[in-house]
């Protein structure tokens, strides 16, 4: 009888939470043309999380612009690392990493979907001089969550240009 109840109560909360529209991070419901991307000019780590969002979502990254619903064109990419404060060791204590991005969408047939986009991101990061491999793996991690984020803005401003596209 309890494990009855437990299944059934199970079944209903699932069931409520697709029937909300729940859905697990990292997937993004695609319109179709969105579904097939072609990726032109980006770093490998923005390329794979690009590509782990597109699993996640059940769209795929193509080998051709022909066979792409949407070409997201890389024109400028750059991360870059600078120094905020030294401490009194004349180390670093204290970092930032920005990223800037410049890319533009395009059609299989190479007609713009949208103007050039611009995306900008930094972080502020504190370098404990006395954990220097904890310092590497948390700037790591920075880079990381910012090539993540980086990628579902793409993801969503591809969604808006081919929604653009279709009015």
């Amino acid at each position: 009888m309890m494990k009855q109840t437990s299944r059934m109560v199970l079944i209903a909360v699932l069931a409520a939470m697709v029937g909300c529209g729940y859905h697990l991070r990292g997937s993004i419901e695609m319109p179709e043309a969105l579904k097939n991307l072609y990726v032109f000019g980006s770093s490998p780590p923005l390329q794979t999380e690009i590509l782990s969002l597109m699993k996640a979502s059940k769209g795929k990254i193509v080998g051709s612009p022909n066979d792409a619903g949407v070409v997201v064109k890389v024109l400028r990419e750059e991360m870059r690392s600078r120094v905020l404060s030294i401490g009194s060791t004349g180390k670093s204590s204290e970092s930032e990493l920005e990223y800037y991005l410049r890319f533009q969408f395009f059609d299989s047939k190479e007609n713009a979907l949208m103007d050039e986009q611009v995306i900008e991101i930094s972080r502020e990061f504190f370098n404990d001089q006395t954990a220097v491999l904890a310092k590497g793996n948390e700037e790591q991690l920075i880079r990381t969550e910012i090539y993540k984020q980086v990628a579902r803005m793409i993801l969503a401003r591809a969604r808006i240009a081919v929604d653009n596209q279709k009015k």
